[in-house]
């Protein structure tokens, strides 16, 4: 066999694996909707009003949500030692007809994103972090003179120190000042409240951060999951260049440990801050019924706390 027939056929293989992948998973949501409208079967009441189709997109879209918890779980049963792009969470389900609605999810690793709130980990600003986000700042277009000073702001924004009001713009009146939020943020979307970050920064960043819930310590960034400009920030010693090569290479066949991380890179990494699992997703589903259309975004964290172990735990929730 010639290696195009090789190629041709390796692809072919893959595109039967998606296949079989994405069958599978509509299946799951299907099912996963059908319990979710069950379950919600008390509300059913609600259905009388002139809310009808709202009410049923919602249950649709709380259903995607509950498909996304029965993956992960199911993932983390079946490999629970290794996450990356190639398992069937990172699949999306596009739009599926459900009786007389439709119905898609996805779910994204956060896992593999700068957390934000690592610049103060219990309240306490680290300056290691605070570096390493100005080097993501410059990673995404900014000049270093400007990311190291957001990066600064941002940190002192998030920690509970007490800050020099005047270093903070006046409010919108005049009469008053911009005052930091001395507490760890609950979405990047709270950039948009810091002073220096405008629209077009946010936008640069969201692909490669995210907000997880405090911590006394930094949260782990998964190698196999992370972008080349998060994984450049953070790591010493590894130029942007270097770590699109890394990623590159990742994706044909993807890190199983960080010792093989490590291998590959020819570098050294900190255990306690790398590593090839995530812990913290967000689930999103969108529903479509009637005249009503909703989105429903969740964060969840996966075996995070002991009580719930794999069976991924509820952060928060968002009716967009």
């Amino acid at each position: 066999m010639s290696a195009r027939s090789r190629a041709y056929s390796l692809c072919t293989e893959r595109q039967r694996g998606v296949a079989v992948i994405m069958a599978m998973l509509t299946v799951a949501l299907v099912a996963a909707i059908a319990a979710s409208v069950v379950a919600a079967f008390g509300f059913a009441v609600e259905s009388l009003s002139g809310r009808h189709d709202l009410a049923q997109a919602r249950w649709l879209a709380r259903g995607a949500v509950d498909w996304a918890r029965n993956v992960l779980a199911d993932d983390a049963r079946t490999n629970g030692n290794v996450d990356h792009f190639g398992e069937a969470w990172a699949v999306k389900v596009p739009p599926t007809p459900v009786d007389e609605g439709e119905v898609s999810g996805e779910i994204e690793d956060l896992s593999g994103r700068f957390n934000l709130n690592n610049l103060a980990p219990n309240g306490v600003t680290d300056k290691d972090a605070v570096k390493e986000f100005a080097l993501l700042l410059e990673n995404v277009g900014l000049n270093a003179t400007q990311a190291a000073l957001l990066s600064v702001v941002l940190a002192q924004w998030i920690d509970n120190a007490v800050e020099d009001p005047s270093a903070y713009p006046p409010g919108p009146d005049g009469s008053s000042t911009v005052k930091p939020l001395n507490a760890p943020l609950v979405s990047v979307d709270e950039l948009s409240n810091v002073p220096g970050f405008d629209a077009t920064t946010i936008e640069r960043l969201r692909p490669f951060v995210t907000a997880l819930p405090a911590s006394p310590s930094r949260t782990m960034i998964n190698v196999n999951t992370a972008s080349a400009e998060v994984l450049s920030a953070t790591i010493a010693r590894l130029s942007l260049s270097a770590a699109r090569a890394l990623v590159t290479g990742r994706n044909t066949a993807w890190f199983k440990d960080i010792a093989d991380f490590e291998s590959r890179s020819y570098l050294t990494v900190d255990h306690q801050r790398f590593g090839c699992k995530s812990y913290y997703f967000l689930a999103s589903g969108r529903a479509h019924f009637g005249g009503a259309t909703t989105r429903m975004q969740v964060l969840l964290a996966r075996g995070v706390n002991a009580a719930t172990g794999n069976w991924p735990e509820i952060i928060w929730q968002k009716i967009l």
